[in-house]
């Protein structure tokens, strides 16, 4: 009989040090186990699968500057605002051509309101 973990200890442990240019990455996580597999498929020789405990834990080695923290994007009220309109008039185009030209007409305002360098409209 297969050995089954609770999800408590289904656990992901990213382990680095101020030595090595590189970092191991132990993961049950099914989902972060999918991107480091794609990102051992196109690029081989960063990204290596290193091991398998057989109980659905994968062990990674990738650079270590490929390990990063971000918080979520917080979205001014104005940037709000213009992604709700955009996604209404998508989901009220008749059909894809009309929605990919609304796209474009807010091709303009990603770049006044949304894009996160434009700190007057934040």
């Amino acid at each position: 009989m297969p050995m089954r973990l609770t999800k408590y200890e289904q656990e992901t442990i990213i382990l680095f040090n101020e030595s090595e240019s590189t970092a191991a990455v132990y993961t049950y996580n099914t989902r972060l186990q999918n991107t480091l597999n794609s990102l051992c498929q196109s690029h081989p020789e960063q990204a290596t699968q290193t091991g398998d405990n057989g109980y659905g834990g994968l062990t990674y080695s990738l650079p270590k500057k490929w390990v990063k923290i971000a918080p979520p994007r917080v979205l001014s009220e104005a940037q709000k605002k213009v992604l709700e309109d955009m996604n209404e008039r998508i989901r009220s185009a008749d059909n894809k051509k009309q929605a990919v030209s609304v796209l474009f007409r807010y091709r303009l305002l990603f770049v006044c309101v949304l894009h996160p360098f434009n700190k007057s409209n934040q």
